[in-house]
């Protein structure tokens, strides 16, 4: 299978339990305040997934947009987010008039995706105002990069490749943005709700665990053990642009 469709696997696969598995992971981020988003403003969200990171703008929004590739997650993502408008499609290819939709988004979606430049430019193209973009983010050492995209693609075989800050950096430069503002949130996490057991099979738990006891520290996620789990860092970057 090509990627797209093993994102859109995994994805259908989780589709019924991702929403509550991800609820609130980006409520200490400050995103609408970040966004400088006004009210009365559309959003759209590339790689929407459930609506867990559109339903963070529902008072400013006057229109929230989801689009994703896998139906099944936009169907959950209707049922948990009232008027949300769901959109079945590529990033690469999106169906909607250039500079028809205030602020374009994507969050925790482009480090799915191989060669994300395509996606950027199109978001570009669609957003009449800003372009926000959230996603984990690896250290700038490249054999801490290596490990942790090992243990990410052990974990999830959609998983395409976590950058460092600086490559996020060149792809908005490479699209033709202006990037505005940038920041990185770091907050701790465990590994059993990273792994959560009702989302995950067991044999992928079970490699994941073997991974962080062995090799835990050449990732650069500052994982240290907590009792039968594991605690550990994620951060993630925002970067708004023009």
């Amino acid at each position: 299978m090509d990627h797209r469709s093993v994102v859109r696997k995994e994805f259908e696969r989780a589709a019924s339990t991702f929403g509550d598995r991800t609820q609130g992971r980006f409520g200490h981020m400050e995103v609408v305040a970040f966004s400088r988003v006004r009210s009365g403003t559309s959003v759209m969200d590339v790689g929407a997934g459930t609506g867990n990171f559109l339903a963070l703008f529902g008072e400013q929004a006057q229109a929230l947009i989801a689009v994703d590739l896998t139906p099944a997650m936009l169907y959950e993502g209707r049922k948990r987010l009232d008027g949300l408008w769901a959109v079945v499609a590529d990033g690469a290819l999106l169906p909607f008039a250039a500079a028809s939709i205030d602020l374009v988004t994507c969050a925790q979606m482009l480090h799915h995706v191989e060669e994300p430049l395509e996606i950027i430019k199109e978001m570009k193209r669609v957003a009449a105002l800003r372009v926000l973009i959230v996603d984990q983010v690896a250290t700038e050492d490249e054999a801490e990069i290596d490990a942790m995209n090992e243990l990410e693609k052990l974990r999830d075989p959609s998983h395409a490749l976590s950058r460092p800050p600086s490559a996020f950096r060149k792809l908005l430069s490479d699209a033709g943005l202006e990037l505005i503002d940038e920041r990185i949130v770091s907050s701790r996490d465990t590994l059993s709700k990273w792994m959560w057991p009702g989302e995950f099979p067991v044999d992928r738990i079970e490699a994941v665990h073997d991974f962080v006891e062995h090799r835990g520290n050449e990732t650069g996620m500052e994982f240290e053990p907590s009792g039968n789990d594991y605690d550990f860092t994620r951060r993630r970057m925002m970067l708004l642009a023009r």
